[in-house]
């Protein structure tokens, strides 16, 4: 196991890397300071923006023409717009790249989403930058995972002569995402050039769970004297980590030893701060129409601008203010527009929009509204686990959190006996945590599985048990086909390090190895990996993957068993198998492949 491996050694800094939606950043601990003061000590960089100071930078990675590494972040923007800007002046040359103009460029924001929801992955599944050229989704999460490791060496070995080997790393993910997400962004960071020795993956809301439990949030008196205190013993929290994309949603208990048990599957889904900038474009869209597409098309640099002035000006709602407005410069490809003035001010579907010296005004009331929508999903979600378990708190962390619209709309929504909290450093929440992770990752004692994994067998035909229909399309020389075998349940609690077996006979002997299907699904209890199209359920099955076990030397294996052995109770799975020849036992190799 990755995991028992790194444990056996003890790294001098672990440095966490949060690739977000809409933001990211890294931070790092050396060793020393993390067995001081666990949460003291945390670094992470300060990102500038003119005069701007941010936790985070935006999400923004720049390449080049030949698809090579321009710029990330802030720096990426603004590269990319002076690129632009020069070249409506005249003025635009770039010696590396004499023929190409700025379009030739690749610009991507908001990339992370690419992978949500995705049961199955392509190697080379594509993506599309601002202007709608497609590229490697892949080396796009390894150039910005790149990027943010040779960052943070650069800031380490500023201060220390550590060397990249004493350094463990850690990669947060959703706990929302799939098994082959997961192994996507592993394979990514290993091509950026992290060890896989060295590299853990974190899930958000667990990461922000250590950083909190660690916090001292809990009014308590003693001997007349009211202070603040950690979470104690028997503690049940749950967190709500709200970033650019998603949702994350986890509850956990302390336990006695203050590890953390997961007492409730992690769930989500897309609720985070980017639904309401699509809202907002949406609205350009609806009036505008191809006018606005032709800006996007030509003037991206422009559109990118209006976008980053949204993004400040929207932090402001739900503030107690007495603007009634919200005001955005008018790009000035919108300007030239026929008729802007008209086709905005005269919009019945979104009335009350202005246009005053340049700048459009859109009423408080309206942007407020776009809010609306992913907000009744995450009160939805948490109202939905609140019905099923008591917590103590309710923590909201991540960026979108910072919102003081999105915490007074949980606040009222939720029944007033619940402890609603935005904590301190709630935006570095999940880095911070996930530093305390790589430390210390046994932390996490118990995990919740959100799927059922298992396997496709078959079985004899018994007409008195399968008498449905849907049974007898799976009846095939008088075997029941397609049969899901189970080896967790979606709601199982899992240790680390927790083994459950399979065990099956190669198909093919002319191979010296066996690919064993690997299906995954939300269903507690299916009963089939595949269905036709009149019988599919509402919770799928899906081929997530397959585990190729290489056995090697194929002598007696005939009438004898493969055992595959799947590790549950990690961040993220992993196998072993082992080969049964008359009798006796023999370890072989075997991994996933669950990127198709």
């Amino acid at each position: 196991m990755i995991l028992r491996k790194m444990a056996e050694k003890d790294f001098l800094a672990v440095v966490a890397i949060d690739i977000g939606s809409a933001f990211s950043g890294y931070a790092y601990q050396f060793r020393e300071d993390f067995e001081k003061a666990r949460t003291k000590n945390i670094y992470s960089c300060v990102w500038r923006n003119g005069y701007q100071a941010y936790e985070k930078t935006v999400s923004s990675i720049l390449l080049n023409p030949d698809g090579s590494f321009n710029s990330f972040g802030f720096d990426a923007e603004n590269v990319y717009a002076e690129m632009f800007r020069k070249n409506a002046e005249k003025k635009f040359q770039d010696d590396k790249f004499p023929d190409k103009s700025p379009k030739d460029w690749f610009l991507f924001r908001n990339f992370k989403m690419e992978l949500y929801g995705k049961e199955v992955l392509p190697r080379k599944m594509k993506i599309k930058d601002t202007t709608g050229k497609s590229f490697s989704l892949r080396a796009v999460f390894k150039e910005s995972i790149r990027f943010f490791k040779e960052h943070a060496l650069g800031a380490i070995t500023r201060k220390t002569t550590l060397l990249p080997t004493d350094m463990s790393w850690v990669l947060t993910i959703p706990a929302i995402w799939s098994e082959p997400a997961k192994q996507f962004m592993r394979t990514a960071a290993e091509e950026a050039g992290i060890p896989g020795e060295s590299l853990m993956l974190a899930l958000e809301p667990e990461a922000a769970a250590l950083f909190t439990k660690e916090q001292e949030l809990i009014r308590h008196t003693e001997e007349e004297r009211v202070k603040l205190v950690p979470f104690v013993p028997n503690s049940k929290f749950m967190v709500v980590d709200l970033g650019g994309g998603t949702g994350d949603i986890t509850v956990h208990e302390v336990q006695e030893d203050h590890t953390l048990h997961e007492i409730n599957m992690a769930t989500g889904g897309p609720w985070g701060g980017n639904k309401i900038n699509e809202a907002f474009l949406r609205i350009w869209k609806d009036i505008l129409q191809n006018e606005f597409t032709e800006c996007i098309q030509n003037h991206p640099d422009e559109i990118l601008e209006l976008q980053q002035n949204f993004e400040l000006q929207k932090r402001k709602i739900g503030e107690e203010t007495t603007n009634e407005y919200l005001y955005i410069p008018l790009p000035e490809c919108l300007r030239e527009v026929p008729k802007i003035e008209t086709k905005l001010e005269g919009s019945t579907k979104y009335p009350g929009i202005r246009v005053r010296r340049g700048k459009v005004e859109f009423p408080s009331e309206m942007i407020q509204d776009l809010f609306m929508e992913p907000i009744h999903d995450i009160n939805g979600q948490i109202g939905h686990l609140l019905d099923q378990r008591d917590v103590d708190a309710v923590i909201l962390v991540g960026g979108f959190s910072e919102s003081k619209l999105v915490y007074k709309s949980i606040k009222e929504e939720i029944q007033p006996s619940v402890l609603i909290l935005n904590p301190p450093e709630c935006g570095l929440s999940v880095l911070k945590g996930a530093v305390l992770f790589g430390f210390q990752p046994q932390q996490i004692s118990k995990r919740v599985s959100r799927y059922s994994y298992g396997f496709s067998i078959s079985k004899p035909f018994d007409p008195v048990l399968y008498d449905r229909e849907r049974d007898k399309f799976h009846k095939f020389n008088g075997q029941l086909e397609d049969v899901f075998f189970a080896i967790v349940r979606a709601g199982d609690s899992v240790l680390p390090n927790e083994v459950r077996e399979y065990k099956c006979r190669p198909a093919d002997f002319s191979l010296d190895f066996a690919l064993v299907e690997f299906y995954g699904t939300l269903d507690k209890d299916p009963k089939y990996v595949r269905d036709s199209e009149v019988f599919t359920p509402e919770l799928p099955c899906k081929h997530i993957g397959d585990i190729k076990v290489e056995y090697g030397d194929k002598s007696n294996l005939d009438n004898n068993e493969i055992i595959v052995k799947v590790v549950f109770g990690f961040t993220q799975l992993s196998v072993s198998a082992e080969c049964s020849i008359a009798g006796e036992k023999k370890q072989v190799n075997a991994h996933f492949e669950l990127l198709k």
